[in-house]
């Protein structure tokens, strides 16, 4: 006896059961997609603070270690969107360099260029500095501060200046 399969055992879909499926897909797409973008500009902001935090500690630390004034200096006046080295400020040799930011970053100082760090592991600025890192397409952003006594703490900023 042979097995014959008839037409109305045959099981699937039809085609307005799948155009409706991806229809429910686009729609779904479409509202997660935005969510998505924006995390990712979050998360870039953070990478960031956390990067200037690591030069910042470096330079802190080799300044200690090799009793000599150690330095950051941004590539682009108190816009640090455009990176950083850290430089011995004695022999200009560069221990680190950070790139320039991507996207719609902005990266700003008050009104300094460079952070200095002396043996001891302290700043030259005199007074506390903060920076303000923000992205053009999301409110919130972070705010780094370096104490005079080289201290770096990042806390967010809402909404971002």
């Amino acid at each position: 006896m042979k097995n014959t399969i008839r037409a109305s055992q045959i099981r699937g879909f039809t085609l307005m059961e799948m155009m409706v499926t991806l229809i429910i897909a686009a729609i779904l797409t479409s509202i997660a997609v935005p969510s998505f973008t924006n995390l990712i500009r979050r998360n870039q902001i953070t990478t960031y603070a956390n990067e200037f935090a690591t030069s910042v500690n470096l330079a802190r630390s080799e300044a200690i270690k090799r009793g000599r004034s150690i330095s950051i200096t941004s590539n682009n006046g108190t816009d640090w969107t455009q990176g950083w080295n850290v430089n011995i400020v004695a022999t200009g040799e560069l221990l680190r360099t950070a790139p320039a930011l991507t996207g719609d970053n902005t990266f700003t100082s008050g009104a300094n260029n460079t952070v200095t760090f002396n043996g001891r592991g302290f700043t030259t600025l005199g007074a506390e500095e903060n920076w303000s890192l923000c992205n053009a397409n999301v409110v919130a952003g972070r705010r780094i501060r370096i104490e005079v006594t080289g201290r770096i703490s990042i806390t967010e900023i809402n909404p971002c200046p």
